[in-house]
């Protein structure tokens, strides 16, 4: 039986998954960041090291053939970057008496393998952080976005988080009306008032995941019908919005495309992703939103690529 195995690479986790030729899921494994601009490149290896070994350990058989692997990992994306990361792997493999082709390739090609079971197509990502690719027939990637929460991330769980905490404090200072928000975070978190923010937040070990997470009080209150909350969400979703039209506007193929909508905000609401594919439908109506095989996770993408790419004798050389 060959075996083919995906990876997908994150800032918070690492996700890998092993499967057959017919696509079946005979393994699973997450662990730590990859990212080695987040936790270095060294540490970063060890990590994956740490995943794979959590993969493999139940597959170890004389009947089972390890094919080919692809990664999509974030922080990897310059040639010199991903030859580092293959020279690791062969490595490994090598140790573990394995000979498999290696394929380094975008999140966003791992993306929608995933949901469309192909390479091209529009991604956009609202999540922690926010991200737009495209990708032609052809082969060639795009990319609007993904500037990080200081500089961008519009219409992620970040930016939705801290317009949340800004919007509460302005409400408890009259100078905005009073928000179910106040109340949603104070029962959510550690608080005993409204005004104890200001020490949770500026705690040091708080992060901006830390703040994505007040994104929650904001969808639930918005699907309760708080105003604030409300514009928040549309506010956002109409930024990403504005981020993709970019991304579109770079070729005329992409506005008829099928557009990709994944990460937590897209999932978790249904007012975010309908604003967001409203205003894009006003501007590009041939665009299709496909639901596609949304139980397959990024990784189980990767896996299908190694596959195909296996199958169709590409070249695993960078």
């Amino acid at each position: 039986m060959e075996i083919f195995i995906g990876v997908d690479g994150g800032g918070t986790k690492t996700e890998a998954t092993a499967i057959n030729s017919a696509g079946e899921v005979l393994s699973r494994y997450t662990g730590g960041s990859t990212n080695p601009y987040i936790v270095t490149f060294n540490k970063a290896m060890e990590e994956l090291r740490t995943v794979l070994d959590g993969l493999l350990a139940p597959l170890f058989d004389k009947s089972l053939l390890f094919t080919s692997i692809c990664l999509g990992m974030s922080g990897v994306s310059s040639a010199e970057e991903r030859r580092q990361v293959q020279s690791f792997l062969h490595s490994y493999f090598r140790q573990r008496q394995l000979s498999m082709h290696i394929y380094m390739r975008s999140e966003a090609e791992i993306s929608l393998m995933a949901v469309l079971e192909r390479q091209y197509g529009i991604l956009a990502i609202s999540g922690t952080g926010s991200n737009t690719y495209a990708i032609t027939k052809s082969g060639d990637i795009h990319r609007v976005g993904g500037w990080g929460h200081l500089l961008g991330d519009e219409g992620s769980g970040y930016q939705i988080g801290l317009q949340t905490l800004k919007t509460v404090i302005k409400s408890h200072e009259g100078m905005l009306p009073p928000t179910i928000m106040s109340s949603l975070i104070v029962a959510a978190y550690p608080l005993q008032h409204i005004t104890d923010l200001k020490s949770y937040i500026y705690q040091p070990a708080i992060t901006k995941q830390d703040i994505a997470s007040f994104a929650r009080c904001c969808i639930e209150a918005a699907e309760a019908g708080d105003e604030a909350a409300d514009r928040i969400i549309r506010q956002q979703a109409a930024e990403l919005a504005d981020t993709t039209s970019a991304l579109i506007r770079q070729q005329a193929e992409f506005a008829e495309s099928e557009l990709v909508r994944i990460g937590s905000i897209f999932k978790h609401s249904p007012l975010f992703r309908e604003t967001y594919a409203g205003i894009l439908l006003s501007r590009y109506p041939r665009l299709r939103f496909p639901e596609g095989n949304r139980e397959r996770t990024p990784a189980h993408g990767a896996a299908l690529l190694a596959c195909k790419l296996f199958t169709d004798g590409v070249s695993d050389l960078l």
